[in-house]
């Protein structure tokens, strides 16, 4: 509970700060209203229009699916389409499109747009409109909003004029989307001129690799479509040769083995031995004659000698046929070695053709790298004009299409209320303004103000115990009107005397109270009350409380040690020229004989007597001390009117001698700075310092704490009731 009690503590002191000075917020607020009032009034009225626009991530494509844009006018890609819709909104609002619409609508001649009309002076008027730029001025009052998760895109556009706004909110959509097509288009056309220069100098490489191609062939002898064809048929020819070398080789090792063998053989053993022999039909008939001849020899001899005609006859016949077959045989070794001549020969060119096609393949295949080489140059550049004149065609229909991306969708109307000055918002920032602000110059005024003015500040800051409260006499007299009492205060010092059933003689019994309560043990029977400065009601407060210790019956000397400027005698109207000083420099002086009696009972003062040039050391001398002994021997309480502190040491000096001394703070006057300097010079000495008291303490006013005020509006009430009226003890309580 303690922490919730010091936060609402905290709050209602804060509150009574502000209600303290509630009129210096009071007119604050006044002044920043009255100010934001004319200000707002006196501002031109500023009209919105505003267009509505759609930009599509594609535009229509008239045409196949495989012919893409010459320039993407946008792209379905999640990853880039938040750029590309913030790179449209800042071409909206680029100095591009504004230009365009200052042409199209005359506002660089507009003297109303150019706010230059009211300017009478032709001189400082053409020297405003030599200033004013037009574009920058449309870009100020233009603003881009684009509605969230859609492709709709709100143009704003703010002028003094709704017509000329509504009029602009439509130029700047219509001529973003002009620039967003002519862009496109002029993409195009530019593609279509460079397509155009690029197949043009394609057509140019094709033909000279085709020549260079054709240039390469003729060189080389290649007649054929291709090297590959040439190539295959070398490789025939190769091939053919060298079958036909193998087979001429082959006849030759034949002949040359059937001409060796007729060479070495007999021409009877040849006949039967040799195939190019048994092969020729000539010979076979003539060895069948032979063998036909042979065995009619044979039968003859059977029955002839070898003598005889006939056997003869068969003898000759076989004689002629051995030399036709002889004849024969050697006609054969003839044609052989004519044979084995020719197919040597032949064999001889056959190898000469081989080595020749060897020596045209190998070759071949040393111009095949560069033959392709070319022929790969060839089809390239014929690829690539083939893809560049159909790249040329899509383009030069790209470039005569008009698809758009961006489409109006609803134009903009004319605006009827104005959006600038907002009147009420105005106010009620002005007025959330004033609030802060005058709370701010409050706290300011209250930081700025050093003055004492609560018990917090007494007992938080300066460590010192409270002992209460005497209100002022402008609280005190309105609480006792308000209490059914009334009258003139005819002396405020003696206000407590004359009226012992008030507010403030209730406070200061409280403050009686306190002060008999604070040592149990030990009676306090001297007590000195001083302040930290002059006129902090030192005195007075000295009287009162004097006058309230009387009343509950004990005998109080009321003792003016103020041996500078003495009023203890002012207040009761007593001559001062008997007082403190006699007792102290006349050792046989008696109390009786300085003393007065004032009219509360009980109640003694003593004045200060006749002012010493040196009252320091007066004070500070046996005869003081004795005087106190004297004078405790007489009354029960003796109560000190104090000089200053700060101002002078009688304070410290008097301090010393004392059972303790009362700090009098006048709330709102007295010092943080000089409070602190008197506590401290007090302790220094060692002085008991009782506590604190505020003087002179406004409690009507909540800015001094409402704590005060409730309290003792309920006390002063119930100290004006006759039956509540404090009966004095006997003596000796």
């Amino acid at each position: 509970m303690e922490p919730k009690r010091d936060v609402e503590g905290g709050l209602a002191l804060w509150f009574d700060v502000v209600w303290k000075h509630k009129w210096l917020v009071v007119a604050f607020a006044v002044v920043v209203l009255t100010a934001t009032t004319v200000f707002t009034r006196r501002q031109t009225r500023i009209y919105e229009a505003t267009t509505q626009i759609v930009i599509d991530l594609n535009a229509p494509r008239y045409m196949a699916a495989s012919g893409a844009e010459v320039l993407s006018l946008g792209t379905g890609n999640s990853w880039n389409t938040t750029e590309f819709f913030e790179t449209q909104y800042r071409i909206i609002k680029s100095r591009m499109v504004a230009k365009m619409v200052v042409d199209r609508l005359g506002l660089a001649y507009d003297t109303d747009f150019l706010r230059v009309d009211q300017i009478e002076d032709p001189e400082a008027r053409a020297r405003r409109l030599e200033k004013v730029d037009p574009v920058t001025m449309l870009v100020d009052r233009l603003a881009v909003d684009p509605v969230a998760d859609s492709h709709v895109v709100l143009i704003k556009v703010r002028d003094h004029k709704p017509e000329r706004a509504a009029l602009i909110a439509d130029a700047v959509g219509l001529a973003y989307a002009d620039q967003n097509v002519n862009r496109k288009v002029s993409a195009a056309g530019e593609a279509v001129e460079w397509l155009r220069a690029q197949a043009t100098a394609l057509k140019l490489e094709v033909e000279t690799a085709e020549h260079a191609l054709l240039v390469f062939k003729q060189e080389h002898g290649i007649l054929s479509a291709s090297l590959a064809d040439k190539q295959n048929l070398l490789g025939l020819d190769l091939q053919d040769a060298r079958r036909q070398l193998r087979e001429a080789r082959m006849a030759s090792s034949r002949l040359k083995a059937e001409l060796d063998q007729v060479k070495n053989l007999s021409p009877e053993d040849a006949q039967s031995s040799v195939e190019a022999v048994l092969a020729n039909g000539l010979i076979q008939r003539l060895k069948e004659s032979l063998v036909s001849l042979q065995n009619e020899r044979s039968e003859l001899l059977k029955r002839y000698l070898e003598k005889h005609p006939d056997v003869q006859t068969a003898d000759r016949k076989i004689e002629r046929i051995r030399k036709a077959l002889a004849a024969e045989v050697a006609g054969i070794r003839m044609s052989l070695t004519r044979n084995f001549r020719a197919v040597t020969e032949a064999e001889h060119a056959m190898g000469r053709d081989v080595e020749r096609l060897e020596t045209e393949a190998r070759a071949m295949h040393g111009h095949e790298l560069e033959y392709k080489r070319r022929e790969a140059a060839v089809q390239s550049s014929k690829d690539l004009y083939a893809q560049m004149l159909l790249r040329l065609k899509e383009a030069q229909l790209q470039a005569d299409s008009r698809a758009n991306n961006v489409r109006v969708l609803d134009r903009a109307l004319v605006p009827e209320a104005p959006v600038a000055p907002k009147v009420l918002l105005n106010l009620a920032v002005a007025a959330v303004l004033a609030l802060v602000g005058g709370l701010g110059l409050v706290f300011l005024v209250e930081q700025l103000d050093s003055s004492v003015k609560s018990q917090e500040q007494l007992e938080h800051d300066f460590g010192l115990t409270f002992l209460g409260i005497i209100p002022s006499l402008r609280s005190a007299r309105a609480r006792s009107q308000n209490g059914r009492q009334g009258g003139h205060v005819k002396n405020p010092d003696r206000y407590v005397l004359d009226n012992p059933h008030s507010t403030a003689a209730e406070c200061v019994r409280t403050i009686r109270t306190n002060l008999m309560f604070m040592s149990p043990e030990r009676e306090l029977r001297t007590i000195m009350i001083t302040s930290a400065g002059p006129r902090e009601g030192k005195t007075s407060t000295c009287v009162n409380i004097g006058a309230t210790m009387a009343m509950s019956g004990s005998r109080i000397l009321l003792i003016d040690s103020d041996l500078r400027r003495p009023r203890l005698h002012k207040i009761f109207d007593m001559t001062n020229d008997r007082g403190l000083t006699n007792l102290v420099m006349d050792p046989n002086c008696s109390v009786d004989s300085v003393t007065k009696i004032s009219p509360v009972d009980g109640l003694h003062v003593l004045c200060s007597g006749p002012l010493p040039p040196n009252p320091s050391e007066l004070l500070h001398t046996q005869g003081f001390r004795r005087t106190l002994d004297k004078l405790l021997e007489h009354y029960d309480r003796l109560i000190f009117d104090s000089p200053p502190v700060v101002a002078v040491t009688d304070a410290q000096i008097l301090g010393q001698q004392v059972d303790g001394a009362i700090l009098v703070v006048h709330a709102g006057q007295t010092t943080r700075d000089m409070l602190r300097k008197a506590a401290r010079l007090l302790s220094d000495v060692n002085v008991n310092i009782l506590g604190a008291l505020l003087n002179n303490l406004d409690v009507s006013r909540r800015g001094y704490g409402r704590t005060y005020y409730q309290y003792y509006r309920q006390h002063g009430a119930y100290a004006a009731d006759p039956e509540a009226i404090e009966q004095p003890p006997t003596a000796g309580a």
